[in-house]
């Protein structure tokens, strides 16, 4: 079996995301793997809106609601915890950041916070298993 030493989780706060992370504690600490939690701002994608104050705050107080009860977690485990950032569209962005940070696995909720429903998988999960190379756990 290949051993993962770095393994991708996306958070958006939700409890499909936290299910993945428990997941992904479940291989770290098999393994000895760093567990990287990802948070995507949803930045307006509208020409002419901008990115105002308010809206950052707004922001950076959901990455904490979602990053902090994560990191907790990871540590209380025993497991290494790391997190990063990031902004624009949320499938795309975990795609570039798990090619440029050679992850060795992504595992992601089935459904996180998205407006879109899809029959059995969220579009996130949905994109991110088609579009990159890393292997992918959907965790429902």
């Amino acid at each position: 079996m290949a051993k993962f030493k770095k393994i991708l989780v996306p958070l958006d706060g939700s409890s499909n995301s936290m299910r993945g992370l428990d997941r992904a504690i479940e291989i770290a600490k098999g393994g000895d793997a760093e567990i990287t939690g990802f948070y995507v701002f949803h930045l307006p994608i509208a020409a002419g809106i901008k990115y105002t104050k308010k809206m950052k705050d707004e922001a950076q107080k959901k990455a904490v609601k979602a990053i902090g009860p994560a990191m907790n977690k990871t540590q209380k485990a025993g497991a290494t915890f790391k997190y990063k950032t990031g902004g624009g569209n949320t499938g795309s962005e975990i795609v570039k950041f798990a090619k440029n940070g050679k992850f060795d696995m992504i595992v992601i909720g089935a459904r996180g916070l998205g407006g879109a429903k899809e029959a059995f998988l969220g579009s996130t999960s949905n994109y991110v298993m088609h579009k990159t190379n890393v292997p992918v756990l959907v965790v429902k």
